[in-house]
Parts: structure tokens; C-alpha cells; sequence
């Protein structure tokens, strides 16, 4: 693959050229997937990759610099970097219970609690219930996955169906409402 070919390619889809990213694509997608499927060892995995990597390649194309890094290093480089996200997600989710069981475990108690912890645990997991109960539906989803179940906040974004500025913002109203209602500024109540 000739380099100024590729950098004019992309230069072009900079410019919003749809041609452009046919033809980069036609000429570089067979290498951007076997970098990814040597990382992922999956055809599916990997052309999920190089789809999500070929979005970024076309909204990122304006801050390609030809001065800092040949084209297909730098679409590479992007191309790894989805890998690495999937892999994590995929770690991340892998043996991760039910929802429901997931609740249940975290109110287990260690053997080495004492009554009075045990007792102020209950207290603060009744709290939290009733936050929950008078809380906005979007707000307690995000807290719930965010928290109680670790998600990022794209995998949030992709779980309710919104975009990530959104749940970045349902985030951060939740948590001050909670955080209103368990110091009972709101005398239990959040909007």
C-alpha cells in the first residue's frame, strides 16, 4: 500500500468524501482485520472491530497528521484500541450474575461483621431502596449499572439506548440525588 495514496484517502475523508473511505477501506480492511483477529482470535470479534474502527477512522480523519505517523500505523493503531476496549467489555461481563443475584450478593455479610455492622448495613441498603424508589428511571438505571454493576458509561449509553453526554448528565443528576436523599436534604425524597 502506497503512504500518499492512504494520506490523500484520508485527507479526503476529512473532507467528508464517502468515495474516499470506500477505497481506504477496500485497500486497507483485509490488514486492519488481521491485526484485530490476531488480537481476538474471532472472525465475528474482529469484524465488529474493524466496523467500530472504521467509524472512528472516518470522524477522527481530520486530526490524522502524515507528519506524526504513517496512515496505516495511525488506522492501527485504532483498530487496537476498539480490540482492547472488547476485550475488557468482554472480561468485564463474562461471569457477571444476573442482575437479581447480583443484589443478593452484595448484601451478603463477611463472618467477620458484627451485629452492629450488619445491622447498619441493612440500615443503609433500606435507604438506598427508598432513594431508588422515588428516583427518576433514568437516573437509577445509570447509578444502578454505573456502581452497583461497573459499567462504562458507553456500555450504559448502549444499554438505555442513549448517547454518552446523556448518561454522563443522568450520572451526575442521580448521584446528587442520591446523595440529597441519603443525608435527608429532601427529607427522603429526589426529583
Amino acid at each position: 500500500m502506497d503512504n500518499e495514496e492512504l494520506v490523500n484517502l484520508l485527507a479526503r475523508c476529512a473532507l467528508r468524501d464517502q468515495k474516499a473511505l470506500a477505497l481506504l477501506y477496500q485497500k486497507t480492511a483485509a490488514y486492519l482485520n488481521a491485526v484485530a483477529y490476531r488480537m481476538l482470535g474471532s472472525s465475528d470479534a474482529s469484524n465488529d472491530v474493524l466496523q467500530e474502527a472504521f467509524v472512528q477512522i472516518w470522524d477522527n480523519a481530520t486530526s490524522y497528521m502524515p507528519s506524526q505517523a504513517k496512515p496505516l500505523t495511525w488506522m492501527s493503531s485504532i483498530v487496537r484500541y476498539r480490540a482492547i476496549d472488547k476485550i475488557r467489555h468482554e472480561r468485564r461481563h463474562q461471569n457477571r450474575p444476573p442482575a437479581e443475584e447480583e443484589a443478593n450478593i452484595l448484601l451478603t455479610t463477611p463472618d467477620t461483621d458484627t451485629q452492629e455492622d450488619i445491622h447498619q448495613r441493612f440500615r443503609l441498603n433500606e435507604q438506598l431502596q427508598k432513594c431508588f424508589e422515588v428516583m427518576n428511571e433514568n437516573f437509577k438505571r445509570s447509578v444502578q449499572l454505573a456502581y452497583l454493576q461497573g459499567y462504562s458509561r458507553e456500555e450504559i449509553a448502549e444499554t438505555l439506548g442513549a448517547n454518552v453526554n446523556t448518561v454522563k448528565s443522568w450520572l451526575r443528576r442521580g448521584a446528587a440525588n442520591l446523595k440529597a436523599c441519603l443525608e435527608g436534604t429532601h427529607g427522603g425524597k429526589t426529583q
